[in-house]
């Protein structure tokens, strides 16, 4: 039997290429909305609705027509309601529910096999930021020395982070300039050292110390509905 060299090597770089780029994606969705008060208490945040969609409709849809291995779901507050809308209308996404709530830190470790490209239910999500994400992904995949990731936007009204020469993140720090737009990627083996329940800034504070925690600025705006007060302004 013969076989083309050409085809042979071909077939193993495209492999290679994608072993490389493997990644999978966490959206947020275990936490329990406290900041949005009453509109919370019998229905989980992520199920909220802006303009006829909930806040984890458009966070599922800034995902669509980027490659992952797998698309994760967390939950843990008011699960039921989540796991049942997500069977509806995500089947083929996965759910990693949390018993006891993990942090963001710990969700992101407990599904974590590859890097992972991590979304809030936070924003209501433009879809030309799409584009942005594509963009840092492959900033990422060029740049091994990058633990973690930031999406950043240097003109937001309420920059909570700070970027140094070179896109190195500072944090914390008493001098932002920039704003997190609620959208990270994470390194594989970047969380194996922590603890099973922890916060991701947690692990911030160790990686900037590090050099190793860097921002990828972005110019799509993407509204922080975050509160009670910001959720009303935008809800139709």
């Amino acid at each position: 039997m013969n076989f083309d060299c050409g085809i042979c090597e071909k077939s193993f770089k495209k492999l290679l290429k994608k072993q490389l780029s493997a990644m999978d994606d966490l959206i947020l969705a275990a936490g329990f909305g406290s900041r949005m008060n009453e509109l919370t208490k019998d229905t989980p945040k992520p199920l909220l609705k802006v303009k006829n969609q909930t806040l984890l409709d458009y966070a599922v849809k800034i995902t669509e027509g980027i490659t992952f291995n797998n698309i994760f779901i967390n939950s843990h507050y008011l699960a039921d309601q989540l796991h049942n809308y997500i069977e509806l209308h995500f089947p083929h996404i996965k759910i990693s529910h949390e018993e006891d709530i993990l942090g963001t830190g710990g969700g992101i470790k407990k599904i974590q096999t590859d890097d992972v490209l991590v979304i809030n239910t936070d924003n209501l999500w433009n879809l030309n930021f799409k584009k942005e994400i594509n963009q840092g992904i492959k900033f990422f995949h060029e740049h091994k020395e990058i633990e973690n990731l930031l999406f950043t936007r240097s003109l937001g009204n309420n920059p909570d982070l700070e970027i140094l020469d070179k896109q190195h993140i500072q944090f914390p720090s008493d001098h932002p300039n920039t704003q997190f737009q609620g959208c990270h990627i994470i390194r594989k083996g970047a969380l194996d050292s922590y603890p099973l329940i922890f916060n991701i800034q947690d692990y911030w504070k160790i990686a900037s110390l590090n050099n190793s925690l860097y921002g990828f600025e972005t110019s799509t705006t993407n509204k922080h509905l975050g509160t009670k007060d910001l959720y009303l302004q935008n809800q139709n």
